[in-house]
């Protein structure tokens, strides 16, 4: 496990038989970036970037680093001339994966590049990678250039496993989860995504083949989903071990979303039914909060809990699901979870 930054930015591409209310807990201190030893602050124009850096010493004063280095992706042969730049990326990273200190992969603006599959691999010996994306990616339309048909672009041991992750400001257009947030993962934010179509934004599955799996301090923010199959959700399979805690969803804002809100510790991704099975991945500690749009289905939010380990601390404020055709009151489906609510919230379990 390698503890270090990615910074992705600008990308386009006891048994609870049901649900019960009351007032919510503190989230104050959920937010694992709100109290970070590190302090950037950055500038950019055009593609150009300066930035300074510093970090606390042991007294609590701030020291600079030292400046970072840029990997302008046209400097390693990238054209976005329609023709495949797949190479010149891969180039750019190995040489910014093999520098020390701070460094930046720079897209430049107004181009458009083409992309194979590619797998950009660590452990690297950067203490933080920045991909400043100021054009856009496009994926190569060939199907038979995809030798595994669900990876496009794939960071390989930063993402998975990893501490103090930031993806900001990202059109993600996958057909899949716009964002999967996996097992080992801590200290992750995502801020201003718009997801779809896809699978909408996931923590997990957590758990599979009874695996021990664990996710903290989480914070989705500022994000639009729009046709995808599912809003924000946490799915673990039975018969995992382990927790995920501390997740925060608010500012959120779904348009037409099949599941817009949902917890499922019975997922099962097979043809054949899963055993049913004791033991479970405890999911605690999650707000939903400033989250409004439609659903496409009449139950808006479902909480599918485990029996034997349910959910705990599960709170929602100021949310309002509506059903997208307008001819039903959304709803809510809940079991084997304790919900904490504040301010106005629609739909809620009866």
């Amino acid at each position: 496990m390698y503890e270090k930054f990615i910074i992705l930015s600008a990308f386009f591409l006891t048994f609870l038989p049901s649900c019960f209310s009351s007032y919510p807990y503190n989230h104050r201190d959920a937010d694992p970036f709100m109290s970070s030893d590190v302090y950037y602050e950055t500038n950019h124009l055009h593609g150009h970037i300066t930035r300074s850096s510093h970090t606390k010493n042991r007294h609590g004063n701030y020291a600079p680093r030292s400046s970072p280095q840029a990997f302008n992706v046209n400097s390693f042969g990238a054209k976005a001339n329609g023709n495949d730049d797949s190479q010149a990326f891969m180039k750019a990273w190995q040489s910014a994966c093999s520098s020390t200190g701070i460094v930046y992969i720079v897209v430049p603006n107004n181009r458009k590049y083409m992309l194979k599959p590619v797998q950009f691999s660590g452990p690297c010996k950067s203490s933080l990678i920045v991909f400043k994306i100021y054009g856009m990616i496009e994926a190569w339309e060939n199907p038979s250039d995809y030798k595994v048909r669900r990876h496009w672009i794939v960071f390989e041991n930063h993402v998975s496993g990893t501490r103090n992750i930031l993806i900001q400001d990202s059109v993600i257009r996958t057909g899949d989860d716009c964002i999967s947030i996996v097992s080992g993962s801590e200290n992750v934010r995502a801020t201003g995504i718009t997801c779809g179509p896809g699978h909408g934004i996931s923590i997990g599955s957590l758990g599979e083949g009874n695996s021990e799996a664990y996710v903290s301090n989480v914070v989705v923010n500022k994000a639009t989903l729009i046709g995808t199959t599912n809003g924000v959700r946490i799915k673990t399979w039975q018969g995992g071990r382990g927790m995920a805690k501390n997740i925060i969803f608010q500012d959120i804002i779904m348009k037409n979303v099949t599941n817009p809100i949902i917890i499922n510790q019975d997922y099962c991704d097979r043809v054949e039914s899963c055993p049913e099975q004791k033991s479970a991945v405890q999911v605690s500690n999650v707000l939903y909060k400033n989250i409004q749009g439609t659903s496409s289905r009449p139950v808006a939010v479902n909480f599918a809990c485990s029996k034997s380990i349910p959910c705990r601390g599960i709170s929602m404020q100021n949310v309002k699901l509506v059903d997208q055709t307008q001819q039903d009151v959304s709803k809510a489906s809940c079991s084997n979870v304790r919900l904490n609510t504040l301010g106005n919230v629609s739909p809620l379990y009866h």
